[in-house]
């Protein structure tokens, strides 16, 4: 039966996907989203580094330093103002 037909469950042989243009911009939309797919999970750590570049390179240790001076001078003259406005603190001994 199938001898006299001419139909046949053989698909002809038409290569798919040789014969095929991909325009040059869609090559390039890959590439750049394959590079951003590799820099993703990187990115967030170049950023933190960059941002707290002084924690890394030492310069931590001088900045407390420099806070510290700020803050005890700040602290040094509010209590020289102080005494000028509401005169000396008053000592009371509260041992008996």
């Amino acid at each position: 039966m199938a001898e006299n037909s001419q139909f046949s469950f053989n698909r002809p042989y038409k290569p798919f996907g040789f014969n095929i243009q991909v325009p040059e911009r869609t090559i390039q939309q890959a590439g750049q989203s394959l590079e951003n797919l590799i820099k993703a999970p990187t990115e967030p750590l170049f950023n933190f580094l960059e941002e707290n570049e002084e924690v890394f390179n030492g310069d931590v240790a001088f900045e407390i330093n420099k806070t510290v001076a700020q803050n005890f001078t700040i602290g040094s003259l509010m209590r020289m103002e102080d005494e000028k406005v509401n005169g000396k603190q008053s000592k009371i001994d509260m041992h008996f």
